[in-house]
């Protein structure tokens, strides 16, 4: 999609895709983390399954009774819940009278990313609203329950890896599915991107 973005900018000559260096980012934290125990909210044993959640968009807070309803769907579930409160979330929450902790979920504070990225490559599932999580979600092979209409990365759609929920009484459905035992394609690279874009302009110096 990026290369044919710069083609119709006349840049094709000059364009070479090198990989996507979030990709980069995100599997060496995740690999220099993966030994460490989970980060996670008081009550919850990072030895044992548990989901993650982060939601902060205006489209689900709001709104009080949409933001009251993902609670109550995330609250009623088996396995805790580790939600990481964005700012937004807490205040619309507060305003609204509405408490977050209570159920499955535990409630914290965000984290450093290396923390979010170690919690998530031990969850059994993410939920979330994020751009970046689901595709970390992805990248990292945990499954990933979207709480919006759309997402930026469709392909992760692809075997069931991530899920779009639109409706919140669809999300404990949605977060409890099995585990996709499909493979995922490599769609966003082999996290080797940043050196060969070095090689890239030591080329073409």
């Amino acid at each position: 999609m990026a290369r044919e973005h710069l083609a119709a900018e006349g840049l094709a000559e000059r364009t070479l895709v090198t990989g996507d260096v979030m990709t980069d980012v995100c599997l060496r934290v995740a690999d220099s983390v993966k030994d460490q125990a989970a980060a996670l909210p008081e009550g919850i044993d990072p030895a044992s399954d548990y989901a993650v959640a982060t939601i902060h968009r205006a489209d689900n807070t709001d709104d009080p009774a949409r933001l009251a309803a993902i609670v109550k769907a995330l609250q009623d579930r088996d396995m805790p819940l580790a939600l990481f409160a964005h700012p937004r979330l807490v205040a619309k929450a507060e305003a609204a009278g509405i408490e977050l902790a209570g159920g499955a979920v535990h409630v914290g504070a965000p984290v450093a990313y290396p923390d979010l990225v170690n919690a998530v490559q031990h969850a059994a599932a993410v939920v979330t609203d994020s751009g970046g999580l689901q595709k970390e979600a992805y990248l990292l092979g945990t499954p990933c329950s979207t709480v919006r209409t759309e997402t930026e990365w469709v392909e992760t759609l692809e075997n069931d890896w991530n899920r779009l929920v639109v409706d919140p009484s669809e999300l404990t459905a949605a977060v409890t599915r099995p585990r996709p035992t499909a493979e995922r394609p490599p769609y966003y690279g082999d996290g080797r991107a940043s050196l060969r874009s070095v090689d890239a302009l030591r080329e073409r110096a």
